[in-house]
């Protein structure tokens, strides 16, 4: 079975907890990436995604007066990168959110979006976030029967 490493792009994206949304806004587009983790002291302390963007942002505040603080995303959800993939949809399913932070040995390694562990089809299925949520974990679960029968 797959485990998150597998998934680990070796970059991690970050900005400052001063930065204002819109540099957040360049820098995913930049780096066609969902998210950056927001930094504090040289710590990672929470996580701005498209979806907080589109969410707390569009048509609400103006991304060039906004600072990241206002709109990041907190706690961080962190996994062992030895994680399985089936083990990791569940884990999102449970917590509500689309992104996890992988950690190895301690030490924040990566972020993991819904996006790289499940089909596209499975997202352009779900009309919102809590149908999308019901259907990852039960891709979580499909997986572990998958390698169950395999045994």
């Amino acid at each position: 079975m797959n485990t998150l490493k597998s998934f680990l792009s070796g970059t991690i994206h970050s900005v400052s907890e001063q930065a204002l949304v819109q540099e957040v806004i360049d820098k995913i587009n930049a780096d066609k990436v969902s998210a950056c983790l927001v930094e504090k002291e040289g710590e990672y302390i929470a996580i701005v995604t498209r979806e907080d963007i589109i969410q707390k942002i569009t048509g609400k505040k103006d991304p060039k007066t906004t600072s990241v603080a206002e709109i990041m995303s907190s706690p961080l959800y962190p996994v062992d990168i030895n994680m399985s993939q089936a083990d990791a949809c569940i884990k999102i399913s449970e917590i509500g959110r689309q992104h996890l932070v992988m950690e190895e040995n301690g030490s924040i390694v990566g972020i993991v979006s819904v996006m790289d562990l499940v089909p596209e089809e499975l997202i352009k299925k779900s009309r919102n976030g809590d149908e999308l949520f019901i259907r990852v974990g039960n891709y979580g679960d499909q997986l572990i029967a998958d390698e169950k029968a395999k045994k």
